[in-house]
């Protein structure tokens, strides 16, 4: 499902774009669809790496919750570069 999502939203931005480059009086909205479109999507991969970290965890309580956020965002920052 996550796939799927991450699929619908890169296509959601991408049209978003075309609209942008084809009317100019629409360029900044769709733009500002398209960057939406684009947080979204970064937004699902920090709760997958979450999940998959306090999956990982479960049982030896090694990594707090607030420790599992925050990782799970500097895995999801250090993604984006």
């Amino acid at each position: 499902m996550a796939v799927e999502r991450s699929s619908g939203l890169q296509t959601i931005a991408t049209l978003a774009e075309e609209i942008a480059r084809s009317s100019p009086e629409a360029a900044h909205k769709a733009m500002q669809i398209a960057e939406l479109a684009r947080e979204l999507d970064d937004s699902a991969d920090v709760g997958t790496i979450r999940d998959v970290l306090e999956a990982q965890t479960v049982d030896s309580n090694e990594m707090s919750d607030t420790r599992a956020r925050t990782t799970a965002t500097e895995i999801a920052d250090a993604l984006k570069r």
